[in-house]
């Protein structure tokens, strides 16, 4: 027995009572078949809907081979009459965004010709795939359109025609994967097109349409929006940012985009002075080591240091300073502490000034077996890294005994 598809009839109907025809064990719960339904299953880009029959609720609602199937977690008795009550603010919301979605789709076409070429609705997000791409210009103009449709509160009406019935209209959208019949929905002034989902009664019920963005996709572009209760939502919360955003750069909204630019300067200008300061600090430090730099060994003179303050690029600067000297061979440690919870790591960066004797691949495997890390490099520069270990500036002494 088919179930009879209340949802067509009346996209507004909460309650109604059904018969049991089949209850079925899957994974993770059952599917539930009854004998009427106004929960509307997945498709056309739209989602399922939701809500309880009897004391048993109703997750998700999917259709396969002609057959609607009711996901829930527990058995319902066959044969059994229940009471079924649709979620009606999930119903509102898909309703809002999949009427929405015909009247912007059908802005861009009256506006422009682009045709919407698919549909996806999402838990958060609504898109329409355009044939082309479309400027900001037309996006205003298409979203404008439609809630110039939508404040004029137009009646919508869904209704089955015969393709030569069908065949006389001026349709937006036709799907081709359909024979017989065809189900339009069809607004007064605007949208006439084939669709299976359920839409509002009135245009007035959507609200208000609000395009967010446009994403390029292959040959046209991908429209992001969203409407009614959503759209206000997403207001709300961008609204809720720009004021905590304006109040920490002390400006008023309108003024975030010169204050964000006023902090970015004032950011590089610090900036630059703090690179100068650690410049002239690496150089004091540069000349402290090599005014203690060790007497002679037998790969020369090798300056070995541990530097727990220094970040990457400052302790590059430091060995770059060391090694400009003639003679000079430097073997640098910092270290790198962990993020929530990982365990830091140990760097060493090696070099030597060309006249240098000593071979910075050879001290670097060395490391590699103090610290069980990773490295290598040539002669003349390597780098790597290893544990952090809780001693790790006193173990790097037991290099000294091989320099």
């Amino acid at each position: 027995m088919e179930t009879e598809r209340l949802y067509e009839q009346d996209s507004h109907l909460i309650r109604w009572e059904a018969t049991v025809l089949a209850c079925e064990a899957v994974i993770d719960g059952y599917r539930v078949v009854l004998d009427r339904t106004a929960f509307f299953p997945e498709g056309g880009g739209q989602l399922s809907d939701g809500g309880v029959m009897g004391k048993v609720r109703v997750l998700e609602t999917h259709e396969k081979e002609g057959h609607i199937y009711h996901f829930t977690k527990e058995p319902v008795p066959v044969g059994a009459a229940v009471e079924c009550r649709l979620d009606w603010p999930r119903r509102l919301d898909h309703m809002q965004q999949h009427t929405g979605e015909h009247i912007l789709s059908w802005a861009f076409w009256n506006l422009y010709g682009v045709e919407n070429v698919g549909f996806h609705m999402g838990q958060e997000l609504v898109t329409i795939d355009l044939s082309r791409p479309v400027t900001q210009e037309e996006m205003d103009a298409a979203e404008e359109l439609a809630n110039r449709n939508i404040w004029e509160d137009h009646p919508v009406r869904c209704y089955t025609a015969s393709p030569e019935e069908a065949a006389k209209l001026t349709l937006r959208k036709k799907t081709e994967k359909v024979a017989g019949d065809l189900r339009i929905v069809e607004i007064e002034d605007g949208d006439i097109c084939t669709c299976c989902g359920t839409h509002a009664n009135r245009t007035g019920e959507v609200g208000l349409v609000k395009i967010l963005r446009q994403e390029h996709t292959k040959g046209g572009s991908r429209v992001v929006f969203l409407c009614g209760g959503r759209a206000l939502g997403d207001y709300r919360q961008k609204n809720r940012v720009t004021m905590e955003a304006g109040a920490a750069l002390s400006v008023k909204e309108t003024y975030i985009p010169d204050g964000i630019r006023r902090l970015k300067g004032e950011l590089a200008a610090q900036g630059a002075a703090l690179r100068e300061k650690g410049r002239m600090l690496t150089d004091l430090i540069a000349r402290d080591l090599l005014a203690a730099a060790p007497a002679p060994g037998r790969m020369g003179r090798v300056i070995l240091t541990c530097q727990p303050d220094l970040d990457a690029k400052e302790a590059k600067l430091l060995l770059n300073r060391l090694v400009e000297t003639p003679g000079i061979a430097a073997v640098l440690l910092y270290r790198v502490p962990g993020k929530e919870g990982a365990e830091g790591r140990v760097c060493y960066l090696l070099g030597k000034a060309p006249d240098s004797p000593a071979d910075c691949k050879y001290l670097c495997e060395i490391l590699n077996g103090l610290y069980n890390g990773k490295g290598g490099g040539k002669a003349n520069f390597a780098q790597g890294s290893g544990r952090l270990l809780p001693n790790w500036q006193e173990t790097a002494g037991a290099l000294y005994k091989l320099l």
